[in-house]
């Protein structure tokens, strides 16, 4: 699962984190360690987001910029937790966190003035909406934080559920795929069980955060489809070896198996293996995250964004594609040639649109007009794209998560889509 949130809208690190206290994953010991050295720094109420935001510079700068994965059990469901940053300038991060979860929880600011600033036009909250959609969460839960700061009011909960609601339907979701809670990230109100403040029963009849998580279907995975790793990280373990961490998308893979490393064709072999919290395993399937201790090979040859798979069944490896993508909001046309950051999974590449074949309807997809000289925004449009350099692609039909693309520009998402052919 993953927590996704605006910087300034109740910081989800700190949501999470205190998250986690509840639900015991964090020590007495580790909690006052935190809660002093961040009043030390005048950061006091950092506390919780420092469980989470764990390197020098995010907490001297108090925003998150890595993700951050930890693993935690309710009473129905194990939830991988991806804490991705939400400042403008580690986008490129948080779609990395993004492209590898099932749901989203997006953390909005109920104060006056926090929604409005990151709602309006050019906030984190619409681009991050975006992604999300982009990248194919089908699940968004929206938790309205700093209640507490509104005296739970209903008014100002309706205000931003109704103000949400309109531009998330807009962008693609529905009503049944939202989910909206009034929550204290700072306090732990209504996160583990439900609130027993009398201000927001007297209005809300849903239940906790953890409630909602666990009433949430699983979603359905590609087990009978080949195996396929895609590459979060690559790291020397100092007993282990050569470790690679990353999420199964499909098939399953199992110890002692033969593999190779896409698109460079590297072959390796998997020595072991172990979940995110360091427990050993035989095997793992698809939707799991886990580290696979490889052999046969060295560092130099894995990278983050590579596809591990089975040696006879070998992802796609391309220099150009097709993709049917939907416009954004953009200020400058889009023509041929026009240089772009093409964002998969959890990689991002120099890239070119090398041709615009053609628009299309949005409601039937019918052709409007066949090689059109620029594409302005809201446009849905089939173009090419030529890459540097090989990447790992699947027909969006074939698989969802390695046919889906993001294209973004001078710092801005311009445009995502679906991969409809690889040349």
């Amino acid at each position: 699962m993953y927590f996704d949130a605006w910087i300034s809208s109740g910081i989800n690190a700190e949501y999470g984190g205190h998250l986690l206290c509840l639900l015991g994953h964090v020590s007495k010991k580790e909690l006052h360690k935190n809660k002093t050295e961040s009043q030390k720094l005048g950061k006091g109420s950092f506390a919780y987001a420092w469980v989470l935001d764990e390197t020098g510079e995010e907490r001297e700068r108090g925003v998150t910029i890595d993700v951050a994965q930890t693993k935690f059990q309710t009473p129905k469901k194990t939830v991988n937790l991806l804490d991705a940053p939400g400042h403008k300038d580690f986008v490129p991060n948080m779609i990395s966190g993004a492209s590898q979860a099932d749901i989203a929880i997006l953390v909005v600011d109920s104060t006056p003035g926090g929604f409005e600033a990151g709602f309006e036009q050019g906030g984190q909250t619409r681009e991050h909406v975006v992604l999300v959609r982009a990248l194919g969460v089908q699940t968004l839960i929206v938790a309205v934080n700093k209640m507490e700061n509104v005296g739970w009011g209903k008014e100002r909960y309706d205000h931003i559920s109704n103000e949400l609601g309109v531009f998330l339907k807009s962008v693609g979701f529905k009503n049944n795929e939202v989910i909206f809670i009034p929550v204290s990230g700072l306090e732990g109100d209504n996160l583990l069980e439900k609130s027993k403040i009398a201000a927001l029963n007297e209005w809300y009849s849903g239940g906790s955060l953890v409630d909602v998580i666990d009433g949430l279907e699983p979603p359905k995975r590609c087990y009978d489809r080949p195996f396929r790793l895609i590459v979060t990280d690559v790291f020397k373990h100092p007993q282990l070896g050569l470790s690679v961490a990353g999420k199964v998308d499909s098939g399953f893979v199992i110890v002692g198996t033969p593999v190779v490393v896409m698109p460079g064709g590297t072959t390796a072999m998997v020595k072991s293996m172990t979940t995110v919290d360091d427990k050993s395993v035989d095997y793992s399937v698809a939707g799991e995250q886990c580290i696979l201790v490889m052999g046969g090979t060295d560092q130099t040859k894995i990278h983050n964004g590579n596809v591990i798979c089975e040696p006879h069944s070998r992802v796609r490896t391309t220099l150009k594609f097709k993709a049917r993508v939907l416009v954004f909001n953009i200020d400058i046309p889009i023509t041929k040639g026009f240089p772009i950051d093409l964002h998969y999974q959890t990689v991002n590449e120099p890239a070119i649109i090398s041709r615009l074949i053609s628009t299309h309807s949005k409601s039937n997809g019918q052709v409007l007009k066949s090689k059109p000289r620029c594409l302005t925004k809201n446009q849905v449009a089939l173009i090419e794209i030529k890459c540097e350099r090989a990447i790992c692609l699947e027909l969006f039909k074939d698989s969802k998560s390695l046919g889906r693309i993001t294209c973004r520009y001078g710092g801005n998402t311009i445009a995502a889509g679906m991969v409809i052919e690889i040349t």
